[in-house]
């Protein structure tokens, strides 16, 4: 006769049979009490075989002084914990399923421990529930291989094959902002036209071979003796366009006078032995109301053929006087 009561309901035969998550279930002396399908398809261990028994006897891989505390810690004080893959790649070292074992060596897993409590409500074991997350994982590791690869075409890119200092693209794109920064922030803005004296002669002599070898060399001391924040590009042929932030012009143009003299004295041994005396021409100029990215090249292009007219070797500044 239905006599219309509602008998609670047993779920202990779902949870163990599950195939998605993997239910552990320990006591207060970590012996397991629970040990579902899932646990035993991919440990090779059956339930009858753990069942009883300590956890970390059956599985001495386990990190034992880290999962003791978890557990521990959930039995005390009565509140959840979760460990994310990120953060431990696995808890239980199994074999990834066999879709992702070409890729993977193992299953990455989110790990879950709650407290577990007997009817009359007190604590007396915590549940660790198992999810293999695998297939997330091996697209994260995916996407970020494809962002790092989409970087590394970015960058090289906006690189010069030869020297590895940025190129003209890279130059046009950062100088306008360059400008929007600097008046933005009210911050000075330096920008230097470097051209290496006589290069072609320089290519007759030695050959392109030997060019190439000064031209690699002069972009590495460039890079050298600037600052992290200042951008050397390789303007085109033998010419270079430095961009210097946050410098006054009295500031910059001590820089390349600097750096001129130390061109100066510092000759490129090319392979051959040969030794190559190399000097360089400089333009440079700081940012004035008015200018635009075109204008402000302009004006410190003529400033390094004023340089290269007046003798070469030299740094012209500019004067406000043009």
């Amino acid at each position: 006769m239905d006599t219309g009561q509602v008998r609670p309901l047993d779920f202990t035969d779902i949870v163990t049979n599950l195939l998605t998550v993997g239910i552990v279930v320990v006591d207060r002396r970590f012996s397991v009490v629970m040990w579902n399908r899932f646990m035993e398809l991919n440990s090779n261990v059956r339930s009858e075989e753990v069942l009883g028994k300590n956890l970390f006897e059956v599985f001495p891989e386990l990190n034992k002084n880290w999962l003791e505390k978890k557990i521990r810690s959930c039995i005390v004080l009565k509140t959840a914990s979760h460990s994310s893959w990120q953060q431990r790649p696995y808890l239980f070292r199994f074999k990834a399923s066999t879709m992702m074992a070409q890729d993977n060596e193992f299953m990455y897993q989110n790990a879950t421990i709650f407290p577990v409590r007997e009817s009359s409500g007190q604590v007396e074991g915590a549940c660790i529930a198992i999810q293999d997350v695998t297939e997330l994982a091996e697209a994260k590791r995916l996407l970020d291989l494809s962002l790092d690869q989409a970087l590394d075409l970015e960058e090289s890119s906006q690189r010069d094959s030869l020297t590895g200092v940025y190129n003209r693209r890279y130059f046009d794109e950062q100088i306008t902002q360059e400008i929007l920064t600097s008046r933005r922030h009210n911050r000075p803005l330096a920008l230097a036209m470097i051209d290496i004296d006589h290069f072609k002669s320089i290519n007759d002599k030695y050959g392109h071979a030997g060019g190439d070898a000064v031209l690699r060399t002069f972009a590495a001391k460039l890079r050298d003796m600037l600052r992290g924040s200042d951008s050397v590009c390789r303007y085109g042929g033998e010419e270079f366009a430095l961009i210097l932030p946050h410098i006054s012009l009295e500031n910059a143009g001590a820089l390349m006078e600097r750096l001129r003299k130390s061109v100066e004295n510092s000759p490129v041994e090319i392979e051959n032995g040969e030794i190559v005396q190399v000097r360089m021409s400089v333009g440079v100029a700081s940012l004035r109301d008015g200018m635009t990215p075109g204008s402000f090249v302009k004006i410190v292009d003529d400033l390094l053929y004023e340089s290269k007219r007046a003798g070469r070797n030299r740094v012209t500044c500019f004067t406000g006087a043009r």
